[in-house]
Order: structure tokens, then C-alpha cells, then sequence
């Protein structure tokens, strides 16, 4: 399997992922977001047993979060929803964090070995697992902006500051679904990668060597 992968070389074995994600990533968005309704209600789970006074709950529908809170507002001045007789709801995309799935499946496609089945399975897992927590702090994120001063006054956590939900937002946004993905192709496929790179640091070598005994 790997042997294909390092006689195109390195170039087209990018050009190779590149092509991989393609039918990866329009699977992705076919399938839609009824699978991550599990990880969306351990999230709410969460959220609901961290900021009670703030999350009343969460809904996911079209690749969209939902996050109800526990504050309306009236005459311009938040009031929890009970007197204002309705909650205020905050929206968040959540393809920013689940596309690390595809991402991944692209890459243990360009390389197409697919017989470390449990790896792989224990990799979906992990990224599953990233992507609940993800939705952790993306929904803390929006919950903590759209409700300004009353967040802060009803949360008096370590958990609930403005650094460590903003910290966590740019982790499980930005760094989290490129990362995490990549880590778990290496760690899947170890010996492949590292005959891929082996072969593909000796070449240089032979063909010096090769252009060597051409002008002898």
C-alpha cells in the first residue's frame, strides 16, 4: 500500500491528499449533523451543570447550535427569562469543529491502509471526543458575549473568565481540528509514514549518486 504512495513521490502524494478530500469532505456535508447530536447533548449536559444560571440548553439543526440561555431581555436591560417570558438564543456554526473528521478520513485515504481498523476506530473516537468538548467552549463563548456583564456576575468560576473560555474558543477553533486529526493519522500509521519518509529522504541520495557515475 505505502510502496505506491512513495514511488509517485512527494508532490503528488499531497496532490493525492488534496484529491483524497474531496469525496471526504462532500460526504461530510451530505451526511449533515445527526451525528453529533450525542456529542451536543453531553455538551448541554455539561454546560447546563457548569453555568446553570447562564445555559438553559441546547438545539442543533442544519450544522447550527443553538444555545438557550436563561436571561430575556426587557426595556434593554437583561432580566432572567421567567419575568421577561422568553430566553434569549445564541447561534454558533458548528462545521468549524467537526470538519477534523473528514480531514482525517482524507488523510488515512491518501495513504489507503486501512488495516489498523482499531486505530482508526480509537482515532474517531478521539476526535469525537475533542469535537464534544469543542462545542464546550464554542457555546461558553457565545453565551459569555451575547450576555455581556450579567455572565460574568452570574458566573463566579475559574472555568467561567473571560481568558480561559476565550483560550479554549481559539483552541477548539483554530489550532484543535488541524492538530488533533494529524496527530492521530501519525500515531495510526507510524511504520507507514516512517517508511514513506525514509524513501523519500534516500532519494535524493541515489540520485546524486546515480548523476555522480553518469559523469564519471
Amino acid at each position: 500500500m505505502i510502496k505506491q504512495a512513495v514511488d509517485i513521490g512527494p508532490g503528488a502524494f499531497f496532490v493525492r491528499i488534496i484529491l483524497a478530500m474531496i469525496p471526504c469532505f462532500a460526504l461530510w456535508w451530505f451526511i449533515g449533523d445527526w451525528w453529533l447530536q450525542p456529542a451536543a447533548d453531553i455538551a448541554e449536559a455539561i454546560l447546563s451543570g457548569l453555568l446553570p444560571d447562564s445555559v438553559n440548553s441546547l438545539k442543533l439543526a442544519d450544522g447550527t447550535l443553538q444555545i438557550v440561555s436563561n436571561w430575556g431581555e426587557v426595556q434593554g436591560r437583561l432580566v432572567p427569562a421567567r419575568a421577561a417570558g422568553y430566553a434569549l438564543a445564541f447561534e454558533s456554526n458548528v462545521r468549524v469543529l467537526s470538519y477534523s473528521v473528514p480531514f482525517y478520513f482524507a488523510l488515512q485515504a491518501a495513504l489507503w491502509n486501512w488495516k489498523p481498523q482499531k486505530n482508526i476506530a480509537i482515532s474517531f473516537v478521539i476526535l469525537y471526543s475533542v469535537i464534544t468538548l469543542s462545542i464546550v467552549f464554542l457555546c461558553a463563548k457565545s453565551v459569555m458575549v451575547g450576555l455581556g456583564a450579567a455572565f460574568m456576575e452570574a458566573n463566579r468560576y475559574w472555568y467561567a473568565s473571560r481568558d480561559f473560555i476565550a483560550l479554549g474558543f481559539q483552541l477548539a477553533t483554530l489550532m484543535l481540528p488541524v492538530l488533533v486529526p494529524v496527530f492521530c493519522w501519525i500515531v495510526t500509521n507510524q511504520s507507514e509514514l516512517q517508511s514513506l519518509f525514509l524513501s523519500l529522504s534516500s532519494k535524493p541520495k541515489e540520485n546524486a549518486n546515480a548523476e555522480q557515475e553518469v559523469s564519471e
